[in-house]
């Protein structure tokens, strides 16, 4: 790569600037202690008096609140179990909860000084510290402050400035590069929040570097060319303003530079350039191609402007004027980039950005209509409604779960998610009773992509079978006929692909998403169910409560007992400290042990048979194996804890649980608050309240049409207003 022209490294360094990273809450910057003296040392430094100052008041030998003397827990974590209080003192500085209110603040350097003490300290003693990432989660504003109508508190949401998703950005670098190899993916999901596009603008040194490498493969591409004699051509359609630029005859001129500086800004940013951008970027150009030469150099005054924060940022601060309400109206270049960004994963089109310069979208109406325009063009590419329900109900991570081949050879988590996938396409397409049918419909799609041609290889495969069968009886005899494709329609409880898609499956055995084997297997180990992460997944999605972190000290593991149903192996889940947390999961999660970790309807669970294990064996004393025995199934739930007396009570089975879930007022506000934080990109506050109850009320009355509650979400008041004053 060329040397960087001064000014461009300045450019990109104000880039990086925005936003530096910084150490995550309670991760502060590594410490290495290479002896208990220094850790000692260290300790008396700056852990000691921080415990004498802030904490011994109430964790000393005479009050030891929660249990903790302080001023006597042994700072050498080698050979003793002061680990894990150690690693719970650092959690609850981390998390804010230590001191408590009313106690004066410790210095954040401070507080950041005893963490890095106890993590370099845990690491010496070879018990490093588990380091949990904090989940951010909406849920923890009350549902009854949102969704009553007597209590609407005033708009609070401030300004924000997003960074691009990486499926965005793909499609804006992509649709730029024209295939150009070596476009890197500079960002990733933030992994901390309900849905992956709700990070903050990070953008650290690593970050920027890749954008500024994409920057100028972009320009590479953009201004492709060769020098026939003294004759400058474009290699593909290059734009003739970027050609001027090259004529090898004589360097540009400041109205060369100015006309190319225009079309970039056009082409990235769909703006023309200000007046002080025009002369900024003409004064670059010059000094870039004097240091650089005339190639290198003008390549990398285009390339500024994919460096320039409007470029990799979603900038929704607020452009208007304040009205009376002490609110900010997006401008409509704001609102017309949001609402493409929020729909298509794509910058606006053209309608879009004449309604912004023709005023259509200065009204809510005006907004909410390119918002149905955009939703209802069946030509128009919307991956990001889709990507909604993949994410709300996560059934896609099914791929993520390893399942052993040798026990289940024709297992295909990728084919059970595209089913999914068009049972969820299928529901939208009607766009009726959008979230009761996705809770409750016994439809389904097998295979439905690879049905055809799977049936054609068994076909193929049994052909081949029959025919070396025949040649050779006695090597055959004991071979069972090949069953391609068999797991996967076994997973639906079928037995064989249907001929018509999409299918009825048994109603009392299947109900919507949550009974589909995708899900079910997303939620489960390689070998089991996975009951807590089933009914954690219903507490926080579908009945809007907080199920509290794991703590930093817990390593949760359930016992290794085959010859217990899973049911009794959580038993241990019961004990005090445990139950705090599993009572909101447990009763929950229980009615999905209708389903074997695959997703198969099952009415027994198998589990171990240890006296028939112990005699499996062969005439000469060789054990043979395991042997499995079917365990009553107690497919049985509670919902408890919710507040709601209509949707509390028992449940008898995994059908009859969803369908209350599906039946139920507060589910379906809860599914309008994750809907908000997808389409808003952050969590809702009490703030937000009008438009929430707005968003549903406009779901109820368009009949439970996600449409209409795409619509209204992106036309609300959380949408399109920012207050300045807003932290």
């Amino acid at each position: 790569m060329p040397r960087l022209p001064a000014a461009l490294a300045t450019t990109a360094a104000l880039l990086a600037s925005l936003a530096a990273a910084q150490p995550p809450a309670g991760e502060p910057a590594e410490l290495k202690l290479a002896s208990p003296a220094e850790s000692k040392a260290e300790f008396d430094r700056a852990v000691s008096p921080f415990l004498a100052r802030h904490c011994a008041a109430c964790h000393n030998p005479k009050k030891a609140e929660g249990d903790l003397d302080l001023t006597t827990l042994d700072p050498d974590m080698k050979g003793s179990t002061s680990g894990a209080r150690w690693a719970m003192v650092v959690e609850k500085l981390a998390g804010g909860e230590m001191p408590p209110k009313g106690r004066p603040e410790p210095p954040a350097a401070d507080a950041a000084a005893v963490a890095r003490w106890a993590h370099a300290e845990a690491k010496r003693a070879g018990r490093p510290f588990t380091r949990r990432a904090a989940y951010s989660n909406g849920n923890a504003v009350p549902h009854a402050a949102l969704f009553d109508p007597k209590n609407v508190p005033p708009f609070d949401g401030g300004p924000r400035v997003r960074r691009l998703s990486p499926e965005i950005y793909a499609a804006f670098t992509g649709e730029l590069a024209k295939g150009k190899s070596g476009i890197g993916q500079p960002f990733s999901p933030e992994g901390k929040s309900t849905f992956k596009d709700m990070g903050a603008p990070k953008v650290d040194e690593p970050v920027t570097v890749q954008l500024l490498q994409n920057a100028l493969a972009i320009v590479e591409a953009q201004t492709n060319h060769k020098v026939e004699g003294d004759t400058v051509k474009g290699v593909g359609q290059i734009p003739k303003e970027f050609l001027a630029l090259f004529d090898p005859k004589a360097p540009p001129t400041d109205a060369q530079i100015e006309a190319a500086v225009a079309h970039q800004f056009h082409t990235i940013l769909k703006r023309p350039p200000t007046a002080e951008e025009k002369a900024r970027f003409v004064a670059f150009a010059e000094k870039n191609i004097a240091d650089a030469g005339q190639v290198v150099g003008a390549r990398y005054a285009l390339a500024a402007v994919l460096m320039l924060p409007e470029a990799v940022f979603r900038m929704e601060v607020g452009g208007g004027k304040q009205d009376a309400k002490g609110r900010v109206r997006l401008a409509p270049r704001e609102i017309a980039f949001a609402l493409s960004y929020g729909l298509t994963d794509k910058r606006p089109d053209a309608e879009l950005l004449k309604a912004a310069a023709t005023g259509e979208l200065d009204t809510d109406a005006g907004v909410a209509r390119q918002a149905r325009r955009l939703l209802d063009d069946p030509k128009a590419d919307k991956p990001r409604v889709l990507r909604f329900f993949r994410e709300y109900f996560g059934y896609d991570a099914a791929t993520e779960v390893f399942k052993d081949n040798k026990d289940f050879p024709e297992h295909d988590a990728r084919v059970l998610v595209e089913d999914t996938d068009r049972l969820v396409l299928w529901v939208l397409e009607k766009d009726k009773d959008v979230l009761r049918e996705l809770l409750t419909t016994n439809t389904s799609f097998v295979a439905y992509k690879t049905a055809a041609d799977t049936k054609k290889k068994r076909a193929e495969a049994l052909a081949k079978f029959e025919r070396e069968k025949a040649a050779n009886p006695e090597k055959f005899k004991d071979k069972k006929p090949p069953q391609v494709g068999r797991s996967v329609y076994e997973a639906y409880g079928l037995k064989d692909f249907p001929d018509a898609q999409p299918v009825e499956l048994p109603a009392d055995q299947r109900a919507g998403i949550l009974t589909q084997p995708s899900w079910l297997v997303a939620n489960s180990t390689s070998f089991d169910n996975h009951a807590i992460h089933r009914g954690k997944w219903v507490r926080e999605r579908l009945l809007g409560n907080v199920v509290p972190d794991l703590p930093i000290t817990v390593d949760a593991q359930l016992p290794d007992a085959p010859d217990k149903t899973l049911r009794e192996r959580m038993n241990v889940t019961k004990e005090k400290f445990c139950w705090q947390c599993h009572q909101l999961m447990n009763d929950v999660g229980y009615p999905f042990e209708q389903y074997d970790h695959l997703g198969r309807f099952r009415t027994a669970e198998k589990v171990l048979d240890p006296e028939a294990t112990a005699k499996n064996k062969d005439p000469k004393g060789k054990p043979l194996g395991p042997v499995l025995r079917g365990a009553p199934l107690d497919s049985s739930g509670l919902i408890a804890h919710v507040g709601d007396p209509a949707l509390e009570g028992p449940v008898a089975g995994a059908v009859e649980f969803v369908k209350k879930l599906a039946a139920s007022e507060r589910v379906e506000q809860v599914f309008v608050r994750h809907a908000f934080r997808y389409w808003l990109g952050r969590n809702e506050s009490p703030g937000d309240a009008a438009s929430l109850q707005a968003a549903r009320k406009a779901y109820r009355d368009g009949g439970g049409s996600m449409k209409a509650l795409i619509a209204a979400l992106v036309s609300s008041e959380s949408f399109l207003y920012r207050v300045p004053t807003a932290k």
